[in-house]
């Protein structure tokens, strides 16, 4: 993966220093007007870089991470020496890799290049931007289970509950023994759900098409996942 959850850290203390308006600086007691702010003066300044790294940090310190990147990359590429002397230059590198896989990926189209950006995404917890990727991706290649079974799980982090059960339902209209749709389905409907008696019906055909594919895992994982099934199973018999 090219990301590393660590930036998620980074982002939170994110600060800029003095530039050449006062109200591109942070403004932490009103965070929104302190943006409307700084958008009024890029309508009149477009190539502002002050203004536009504070734009993209308070974007950043709100998790919208994509649009944060998206306005750094534009500041990098008019000053890059401002950019690069910032506060904010440590997520540079993160910023213009995305950048420059999502202009590979526009132009060619290439599913693994949407897989990749969604692995990243996913990875930093930016569920809403790998939902995108992935589906752009599976539009691409609708076959690829493995990756609807990730977009199912951003969608289920990113409290899209029943369009998580969806996707994975349609994995199991087409293989109705995969192992880990069936495992991921029952998950959702135990704990986000909460609808006990049908997560049951689930955890056993996972289990036992788990059981049938024992050769094909090793003991290690077999053995964690048929743990965790006997234990769910467990608990939804008291």
């Amino acid at each position: 993966m090219f990301f590393n959850i660590i930036v998620i850290l980074f982002l939170m203390g994110i600060t800029l220093n003095a530039g050449t308006y006062k109200v591109c600086e942070v403004e932490r007691v009103d965070v929104q007007r302190a943006k409307e702010a700084v958008e009024t003066i890029l309508i009149s300044e477009p190539t502002n870089t002050v203004c536009m790294l504070q734009l993209a940090n308070i974007y950043l310190k709100q998790g919208k991470i994509a649009k944060g990147f998206e306005i750094l990359v534009d500041a990098y590429s008019i000053d890059p020496h401002n950019v690069q002397n910032s506060a904010i230059a440590s997520v540079l590198p993160f910023a213009l890799k995305v950048s420059n896989l999502k202009k590979q990926a526009n132009k060619t189209n290439d599913k693994d290049l949407w897989n990749k950006l969604g692995d990243g995404y996913f990875e930093m917890g930016i569920f809403n931007e790998a939902v995108l990727m992935y589906k752009n991706s599976l539009n691409i290649d609708a076959t690829q289970h493995t990756i609807r079974l990730r977009l199912s799980l951003a969608l289920q982090k990113n409290c899209q509950t029943y369009s998580a059960i969806e996707e994975l339902k349609k994995i199991l209209d087409i293989e109705e023994k995969n192992i880990y749709a069936n495992y991921y389905l029952a998950k959702i409907l135990a704990y986000d759900v909460k609808n006990d008696v049908l997560a049951r019906e689930y955890f056993i055909s996972a289990k036992k098409a788990l059981m049938e594919k024992k050769e094909s895992f090793s003991y290690i994982e077999y053995t964690n996942i048929l743990s965790d099934i006997a234990k769910e199973l467990k608990e939804q018999n008291e």
